[in-house]
């Protein structure tokens, strides 16, 4: 298996060239998840006691509002923003893999596409669901397992025979021995993160393509590791 600096290296150079494609969506996907999230950003700035005339309990229409934006947030993520994780990754995936600049069509075809949608959103909840589950024991544990599914959206592409529970188990197996791998290799995003943060956010747009198509890297290093093994 690569090397962590190798693996990012190989991720940049597919995206040299093709950075428009890279960013795109990312970007779309960013936008709707900040536009499902903004209005109950809003309400809950509006509900503020020192923008409510310095009321200290909310009134009831505020915490009926804050409710039922909390629960359109929560559905529009597990129904839209799940299956769009999964076909942004993988579409960087295929520009990575097969040098496929086509990242938008692939994006809304993987997360939409005949069989494809239901798998995505049962899934993602699943891994969601296990990740809160596991951070109930404490923060490590939820870590940890966080890392042993990371590849479960990639096997969700790849393996098209594959169920919601069967793509995570997969991934839990496949990621034994590589996890601590891919935590370092996401620790060595950290100084351009915030030299990001520095820049009032701005190179987000170019760091977050970057940082998701080294771990599309990461992964079919893993994929080959994995292959190698199952015919030894």
């Amino acid at each position: 298996m690569k090397r962590i600096r190798e693996i990012k290296r190989a991720a940049l150079e597919s995206i040299d060239g093709h950075w428009g494609w890279a960013i795109l969506p990312v970007l779309i996907c960013s936008g709707i998840s900040a536009a499902i999230s903004m209005p109950m950003s809003i309400s809950s700035i509006m509900s503020n006691p020192l923008l409510n005339h310095g009321a200290l309990h909310p009134s009831f229409g505020s915490l009926l509002l804050n409710t039922g934006l909390t629960t359109l947030t929560v559905l529009a993520t597990v129904f839209l923003i799940y299956t769009l994780s999964v076909g942004m990754v993988n579409c960087l995936k295929l520009l990575y893999r097969d040098g496929d600049i086509m990242t938008v069509p692939n994006m809304f075809r993987i997360s939409f596409g005949e069989g494809r949608y239901w798998r995505n959103v049962g899934s993602m909840l699943l891994v969601a669901l296990f990740k809160f589950l596991w951070t109930l024991l404490f923060v490590v544990p939820g870590i940890v397992k966080s890392y042993a599914y990371a590849l479960t959206p990639y096997i969700l592409d790849d393996n098209p025979q594959a169920g919601p529970n069967e793509a995570r188990l997969l991934s839990i197996r496949m990621m034994r021995g590589h996890k601590w791998k891919l935590f370092v290799m996401d620790l060595s995003f950290i100084g351009w993160a915030l030299l990001c943060v520095l820049s009032l956010f701005i190179g987000f747009i170019w760091l977050t393509p970057y940082y998701r198509t080294s771990r599309a890297a990461f992964y079919q290093e893993v994929l080959a590791d994995w292959n190698a093994r199952q015919q030894a």
